[in-house]
């Protein structure tokens, strides 16, 4: 293209090209250098689509076969949005590659190689995952992310009306409180399901508030909630002749929350009623049927009428199935959270027990590691990796013992632990 420009310019301006020849080797060399250096800084990008075949094939009215294979376009460092959020997002490592057809883009066939392609950047090894976007008509964009294996949690991660829920392949995850909607997190012994419960915990805690009433239930012993009892709106529940009561308490506020709502001609509550409850499937378990019954009856229509009257249900299981808990109260229970597991049923929770490997992690579920898992929002139905922090002692501890008007101040004064 050089070379055409100044062969125009000379015939144009009746001038000989000797004239130019040194120049012309300088800028020729210039550019010789400057793609020498692209080729080898970005080779494994641009021979991608050749060496895995990622092509398109199209026809054309001579019914020719024409094959035009993708062409890397551009390499870019991914970023938290502010520079306290990278600096919070730790061992968040992310960048993105993008593609473009000269016809087409199948974003298909990247989904279905997300796994090849890691393989062949070799970034298996690094533990990273692979997103696909459809971007235009004509091009895809692949976003590259490693989450940290593990990481504590301090104050400055929780925001008012917000939830903080981990780190995934953006930064810091947040979910506005005012979307809230019923929860079933599952996940086997060891998985991180206690730990995830207590950074719900903590995040309504320094939202109260917002919140009418909490009630926290362990029917197994209350090893992990029975701290919670302490504090002025919570109330604990060990026993499921008491679960039975009290879910008659929140019906009749449930019942009384949408009169309210019906005469305010509003559609949604200001107050939030939270239901926690650890480990679920032991109320299958009890030996009086009509008690059991009683109490699935009760759960399910909490499930079906509450999220309008501010009733949210928190549910924790180390595996889901209709001998367990009834499909009327899973099928209600929209934001979903898969921790490591091999049953089955637990991941299809999730709705993508066929898939999973395509669409979200190469990382076989029942090989997670603790705080690793598939995030559903009920409101969007995206999924998404988040790796959960770990919730010490120390912090869980200050924060019960403490009045939590004082730590929400503190935390607005952004003073971390």
């Amino acid at each position: 293209m050089l070379g055409i420009c100044f062969a125009l310019y000379a015939y144009f301006t009746d001038t000989s090209i000797d004239d130019y020849k040194a120049i012309f080797i300088v800028l020729f060399s210039i550019i010789f250098i400057e793609r020498a250096v692209y080729y080898l800084t970005w080779w494994k990008f641009i021979i991608l689509p050749y060496s895995l075949n990622l092509h398109s094939n199209f026809k054309d009215d001579t019914s020719k076969n024409s094959l035009y294979v993708d062409k890397f376009v551009k390499f870019k460092k991914l970023k938290p949005k502010s520079h306290l959020e990278q600096v919070m997002a730790i061992g968040l490592k992310s960048f993105s590659l993008e593609y473009r057809n000269f016809v087409a883009i199948n974003v298909d066939d990247y989904k279905e190689n997300a796994e090849r392609i890691l393989h062949f950047l070799g970034l298996i090894d690094k533990r990273y995952e692979v997103k696909v976007y459809h971007k235009k008509n004509r091009n895809v964009v692949l976003v590259f992310y490693s989450l940290p294996y593990e990481y504590s949690v301090d104050l400055s991660y929780f925001k008012p009306n917000k939830l903080f829920l981990g780190i995934y392949e953006k930064g810091l995850y947040y979910r506005k409180l005012n979307t809230l909607d019923h929860l079933l997190c599952v996940g086997e012994s060891g998985s991180g399901k206690s730990n995830f419960m207590h950074l719900l915990n903590i995040n309504f805690l320094f939202n109260l508030h917002k919140i009418k009433k909490m009630y926290m239930i362990d029917l197994k012993g209350g090893v992990e909630l029975k701290r919670y009892e302490k504090l002025d709106n919570v109330e604990f529940v060990s026993n499921i002749e008491r679960l039975n009561v009290l879910l008659d308490d929140v019906l009749e506020d449930l019942k009384e929350s949408q009169n309210e709502l019906l005469l305010s001609n509003k559609r949604k509550s200001d107050d939030l009623t939270l239901i926690v409850f650890d480990e679920v499937g032991a109320v299958s378990t009890y030996p009086d049927k009509k008690i059991r019954e009683a109490i699935f009856d009760k759960l399910a229509l909490i499930s079906m009428q509450g999220r309008a009257s501010g009733i949210l249900l928190f549910l924790f299981a180390q595996k889901i199935d209709n001998t367990i808990l009834p499909s009327s109260i899973v099928n209600n229970l929209q934001t979903r959270v898969l921790l490591k597991t091999s049953n089955d049923n637990n991941i299809n929770i999730i709705d993508l027990k066929d898939n999973i490997r395509e669409k979200i992690t190469w990382v076989e579920v029942q090989d997670f590691n603790k705080g690793r898992a598939i995030y559903k929002d009920g409101l969007t139905s995206d999924k998404s990796l988040i790796q959960f922090p770990i919730i010490g002692d120390k912090l869980l501890n200050y924060i019960i013992s403490n009045n939590m008007i004082d730590v929400t101040h503190e935390l607005l004064n952004q003073k971390p632990l």
